[in-house]
Parts: C-alpha cells; sequence; structure tokens
C-alpha cells in the first residue's frame, strides 16, 4: 500500500521527502539558489543539482543568487523542473535585532515593501527558469515584530499574479523555539513554517 502522507511534520526532511515523492515523482530538488549550509539536505534528501548561495557558507557553493538563477548556471530558461526557494522572512531594522542569529547569517528587510518585491523577483525568476508543469516549493514564515505580517498569504497572492498554481501546502512546527519570560506576550507564538508547492502550469 502506498503511503499517505498529512500536511503536519515536525521533521524538515520527512516534509521535504513527502513533497519529493508526491510532487516530484520522487526525483530529487533540481535547484537551491539559496543554499546556505544545505542543510535541507541529508537524512536522505539529496542534495540538487544546481545550487548556490548570494553569500556561500560552504567551499563547494558558488556564489548567485535567486534573481538570476539562469544566469548563475548558464542555462535556457524554462528547463528546469524543480526550484526551491527558502528567503529571509525578517522584517525591522531595530538595533536589538543585529543581535539575533539569523541578523547575522540572513538578510533582515527594512520594511514589508522590500519583502514583497525580493519575493516577487524571485517568483518571477524561478517561474522563468522552469519547463511547464515544474514545481516551486517555497518555504516562509508569518513574522510578528510588534505586529504580525502573514507572509504566507502574501506569497499566494504573488503566485497567483503570476498565474502559478498553489498545488499544495504543508507545515512544519518546530516547538522548542526560545521564549523570552520578561517580556510580556502579545500575539502567538510562531512556532511553524509553510512549505508551499506552486506549479508552472501548462
Amino acid at each position: 500500500m502506498k503511503k499517505h502522507y498529512k500536511s503536519v511534520f515536525e521533521n524538515e526532511q520527512e516534509l521535504l521527502k513527502a513533497l519529493i515523492d508526491l510532487h516530484l515523482d520522487g526525483k530529487d530538488i533540481e535547484c537551491d539558489p539559496m543554499y546556505f549550509k544545505g542543510n535541507f539536505y541529508k537524512d536522505g534528501v539529496n542534495r540538487p543539482k544546481y545550487y548556490c548561495d548570494r553569500n556561500p557558507q560552504v567551499s563547494d557553493c558558488i556564489q548567485g543568487n535567486s534573481l538570476e538563477i539562469a544566469k548563475t548556471f548558464g542555462i535556457e530558461y524554462g528547463t528546469l523542473n524543480s526550484i526551491i526557494l527558502d528567503p529571509p522572512f525578517m522584517i525591522g531594522n531595530r538595533p536589538s535585532q543585529k543581535k539575533y542569529y539569523s541578523s547575522m547569517t540572513h538578510t533582515i528587510y527594512k520594511d514589508l515593501n522590500e519583502l514583497y518585491n525580493a519575493y516577487a523577483g524571485m517568483l518571477l525568476e524561478a517561474k522563468s527558469c522552469l519547463k511547464k508543469g515544474g514545481i516551486i516549493i517555497f518555504k516562509c514564515q508569518d513574522y510578528t515584530d510588534s505586529k504580525t505580517t502573514m507572509t504566507h498569504c502574501l506569497v499566494w497572492e504573488l503566485a497567483e499574479k503570476l498565474k502559478l498554481y498553489p498545488k499544495d501546502l504543508a507545515i512544519l512546527v518546530k516547538p522548542n523555539k526560545i521564549t523570552n519570560p520578561l517580556t510580556k506576550q502579545r500575539h502567538l507564538r510562531k512556532i511553524h513554517t509553510y512549505f508551499w508547492v506552486f506549479q508552472r502550469t501548462k
């Protein structure tokens, strides 16, 4: 009997393997232009054929970015089967944010407009690189810093504008996030991320 997958996971590799099985016909993710340290690729999730990062953190990763995928790898548009995108999600420029680990290793967008434009650009480039029927896996997270940005809704909206089909949505839950007991809680603590599956329609 073929395995049936639920939409909520506590292990990132198990989530990715489910998406690969269901939406990539078991074939490896082909391109990752936001490779960072390659943390996706372990426990049975194979490294892509094409991978790069704006600021490479490992020696075998080339320099490139999600807005120039075709140029970075010297490929033609409309030739890739699948792309995964894992962009930064934090917004703001307060001095205290510079102490966060993610602030030192990832981009912090100065405002929602900058995040929106960045996401729109990378989705357009990814769509252009895909064959018809190709798949984009887009990891995103809602963000709260005095107010909440429902980023996964924004990503869906951008995909709709590009006529990408929102084929599926998986949720990764990580309940062990650190909290500060000295601060007054005003929003629910976000302990989940989303993995959208978009398809370039035929």
